[in-house]
């Protein structure tokens, strides 16, 4: 398998500054624990007036591996398996956070659950991710 350069040009779609489509997470870390909170716009919808369950795996994928980023490890994502629970709808705030399950050398098990304020689950997530090398300090905890 070829070797990929993993590098981060602010196009993201979940993160990315500069991705005009793009979702434009920001998160809270601490150390433990990471959460971004948003709601999404109309066009993010499947059925009518409810979130495309894609973009909610999107959110939930992009949550556990900003994770082990800010843990120091470049990590990507290899199995992901994502529960939903309830329908999200087009406007509705929904948090997301995210924990550490397990590290066994490289590999990585994290979960990862989506909630309403008013504490209904969204969705929950596991995912087994890679580490690809170490962040430099400056990028890890950012």
């Amino acid at each position: 398998m070829k070797r990929v350069e993993l590098a981060d040009d602010s196009m993201c779609f979940a993160c990315g500054k500069k991705n005009a489509d793009g979702l434009h997470l920001e998160f809270d870390y601490t150390g433990e624990h990471i959460r971004t909170t948003l709601a999404f716009a109309q066009k993010f919808q499947g059925y009518g007036s409810i979130v495309h369950g894609g973009l909610i795996s999107t959110v939930l994928d992009e949550t556990m591996v900003t994770l082990l980023n800010r843990m120091g490890h470049l990590a990507v994502t290899a199995e992901l398996s994502v529960r939903f629970l309830s329908p999200l709808s087009i406007g509705q705030a929904v948090t997301v956070t995210a924990r550490l399950v397990e590290a066994r050398g490289r590999t990585f098990r994290v979960a990862a659950t989506a909630v309403l304020p008013d504490g209904t689950r969204i969705a929950t997530s596991e995912a087994r991710c890679v580490s690809m090398g170490s962040l430099p300090d400056d990028l890890a905890g950012s």
